[in-house]
C-alpha cells in the first residue's frame, strides 16, 4: 500500500471519530437542568409514613399475631420507597424462617406496575386490612405447624392528599412452624379476588 493511500485510509477512519468529540456532544444547561421540586428523596421517607406493622413488636409465641402481622406486612407497600411488591416481603423477613427469608429476592421489575401507576404518581402507600378467610383452610396441622388464611383488602393513601380510587383485594395463606417457642413464617401465597 502506498503512503498516499495509507494517509487517505487513516483520514477516512478518523473523520467519523472527530464528529463524536465533546463539541458536538455538549448539551446546554437548559437541556440538562431539571426543575427544582420539594419532593423528598426515597431515602428521606419512612415507608408508609410509619404506619406499617413493625415485626419487632410481634408476640412471636402467638400464632395468630405472627400470621396476621405477616399478612399485613406482605401487603404494606410504599410507591415512593419500594421498587416492587417484594420490598414488603423483604421487610417481613424477621418473621420468616431463614430458609423462607432467603427466597425473598426483589425482581428487576414490578409485576404489578400497572396497578401502581396512579399511586406512584402521588407517592402513595397502601393501607391493608384483613379478616379471617371463610372456609377450612386455616387450621392447626400439628402442635408446631399451622396454616392461616385471610381475606385482605387495601386502599392507597397519597402523600399529596389526592384521592386514589384504586383498591385491591386478595386472599393470602400463611404457613407457619414453631421453633424454640416462636412461630416462623415458612411459606406464603396469595391470589387476587
Amino acid at each position: 500500500m502506498t503512503r498516499h493511500r495509507l494517509i487517505t485510509a487513516l483520514a477516512l477512519c478518523l473523520l467519523p471519530l472527530t464528529a463524536c468529540g465533546p463539541e458536538g456532544a455538549q448539551q446546554t444547561s437548559e437541556q440538562t437542568t431539571a426543575p427544582a421540586t420539594a419532593t423528598p428523596s426515597p431515602t428521606e421517607l419512612t415507608p408508609g409514613e410509619g404506619t406499617f406493622p413493625d415485626p419487632d413488636t410481634v408476640e412471636r409465641s402467638d400464632v395468630e399475631a405472627t400470621a396476621e402481622t405477616a399478612a399485613l406486612m406482605l401487603h404494606s407497600w410504599d410507591t415512593a420507597t419500594d421498587r416492587t411488591q417484594t420490598a414488603a416481603a423483604i421487610r417481613a423477613k424477621p418473621l420468616m424462617s431463614q430458609e423462607w427469608a432467603d427466597h425473598q429476592v426483589e425482581p428487576e421489575r414490578n409485576g404489578n406496575q400497572a396497578a401502581w401507576l396512579e399511586p406512584a404518581e402521588h407517592q402513595a402507600y397502601s393501607a391493608p386490612s384483613l379478616v379471617p378467610a371463610v372456609g377450612d383452610v386455616s387450621r392447626d396441622v400439628a402442635k408446631d405447624k399451622a396454616i392461616r388464611a385471610y381475606d385482605l383488602t387495601w386502599r392507597w393513601i397519597s402523600r399529596d392528599d389526592h384521592q386514589i380510587e384504586a383498591t385491591g383485594q386478595r386472599q393470602v395463606v400463611i404457613y407457619l412452624e414453631k421453633h424454640n417457642g416462636q412461630w416462623d413464617v415458612v411459606g406464603h401465597q396469595s391470589h387476587d379476588l
